[in-house]
């Protein structure tokens, strides 16, 4: 959980920060193309995710969990504390936004692997009838590290307006490098999972991890899709909908991040009731939930954004905020589900962040350029024509995975053959 926490709170940072970030790395006569020019660095992080996934979620299939969690929290502590240190454009010139730019790009690659390896290590230590729950409760770490972030600058901010402009805000990147060292040091004393430990054992390890995981391409393609929608969502709420608010809506600062701290803290409550409900009643009732809502929902949550007050901003992310978490937990829980062990973390890993770095990279530059071109509503209209693209994949080719267990033994690497999109019973 802290791990993911981590994850979060560095890109919220990051994106509730687009605006001073800006200023410092990006100066330019043209706010908006500074704005812009932040905003893509933000989004050039997710380019290499895929990245990551493919060496760290290789990692985590051949040398075990432990490993891959552990060495990327420990890239993540170091790449996040580094931006806090960095020179702004008017001391070094070209090199400021080249130096934040590796930065991201460190984030990105570690960050290629965090969430799904620790799901698929949850996954394997929890009771069967308790996955969703403590899956989901990996997951709502994600809306607690993005909380921290969003009442972290706030605290900044209402201390001295002034100084965070021009350096507090350095404050919060180091204090989430620090927190990262913590998740290394729990994570050095992890145990390895046993379903791990009995591949190993019968030497049932993949000894290539990556091209197993594409010769099973349609659960690729169907996990894909159901990330893609995911990504914008999620990315919609953290990377874009504060710029969004601050610079069409016109809301303070301050007003943004108590809504959004508020909001984030909410929805952690709803990602762990979301996990024990699919527990109950079974992960692909609660996932089409999300969606209708994602389908239903964006764009009136962009028409109460542009309302200019602290409840209609609330009420807006609450619309995003709700599907993010029905959307989330059932999907990442269903992907650790299908997936073999053999393979779990790589392909759970690559078809994740493949889609989070075509589509959630992405949300917030296209959302800024689509406001700019086709008005406010346009990043509400894009995330309804995703969802229902997404609900008729859905319905059609995703199965239940609720009450099954993928830790039956696997074929040798030279006979195995694509997986089907049923679950192992």
């Amino acid at each position: 959980m802290i791990g993911h926490a981590v994850e979060s709170y560095d890109f919220v940072i990051y994106g509730s920060s687009a605006t001073i970030i800006a200023q410092h790395f990006f100066p330019d006569d043209n706010p908006t193309l500074a704005i812009l020019s932040a905003l893509a660095v933000y989004g050039i992080a997710f380019v290499v995710r895929p990245v990551g996934a493919a060496v760290f979620g290789s990692i985590g299939d051949r040398l075990g969990r432990r490993t891959a969690l552990s060495t990327v929290v420990l890239i993540m502590a170091v790449s996040t504390a580094a931006i806090a240190l960095l020179p702004g454009y008017t001391t070094a010139g070209i090199a400021a936004p080249l130096l934040l730019l590796c930065c991201r790009l460190a984030q990105g690659i570690s960050m290629g692997a965090e969430y799904t390896s620790a799901a698929s290590y949850v996954m394997e230590q929890a009771p069967a009838n308790r996955r969703g729950l403590w899956i989901s409760a990996v997951g709502s770490a994600s809306f607690i590290g993005s909380a921290f972030a969003a009442f972290a600058l706030l605290a900044l901010h209402s201390a001295s307006p002034h100084a965070y402009t021009e350096w507090t805000w350095r404050i919060a990147f180091l204090f989430g490098g620090l927190m990262a060292l913590v998740g290394l040091y729990m994570r050095l004393s992890l145990e390895e999972t046993s379903t791990f430990r009995n591949l190993e054992a019968h030497g049932e390890t993949s000894a290539s991890p990556v091209r197993d995981s594409f010769r099973n391409w349609r659960l690729f393609l169907v996990l894909f899709t159901v990330f893609a929608l995911l990504a914008v969502v999620v990315h919609n709420l953290l990377g874009y909908l504060p710029t969004y608010l601050i610079t069409t809506g016109g809301l303070p600062e301050v007003t943004v991040l108590v809504a959004g701290g508020t909001a984030l803290l909410l929805c952690t409550g709803l990602c762990i009731l979301t996990g024990a409900l699919t527990d109950r009643i079974g992960r692909k009732p609660v996932l089409i939930t999300g969606v209708v809502i994602a389908a239903a929902g964006s764009v009136p949550a962009y028409i109460l954004a542009g309302g200019g007050g602290l409840l209609t901003t609330l009420a807006a992310e609450t619309l995003l905020i709700i599907p993010a978490a029905l959307i989330g937990m059932p999907a990442t829980i269903m992907a650790v589900e299908l997936v073999p062990p053999h393979i779990r973390t790589t392909s759970t890993a690559l078809a994740y962040n493949a889609a989070y770095a075509v589509f959630g990279g992405t949300a917030p530059l296209l959302g800024a350029l689509l406001t700019q071109h086709f008005g406010h509503l346009a990043p509400g209209t894009y995330i309804t024509a995703l969802a229902a693209i997404a609900l008729i994949i859905i319905t059609t080719a995703l199965p239940e995975t609720h009450n099954h267990t993928t830790t039956t033994p696997q074929p040798h690497a030279h006979d195995r053959k694509p997986t089907s999109l049923r679950p192992t019973p």
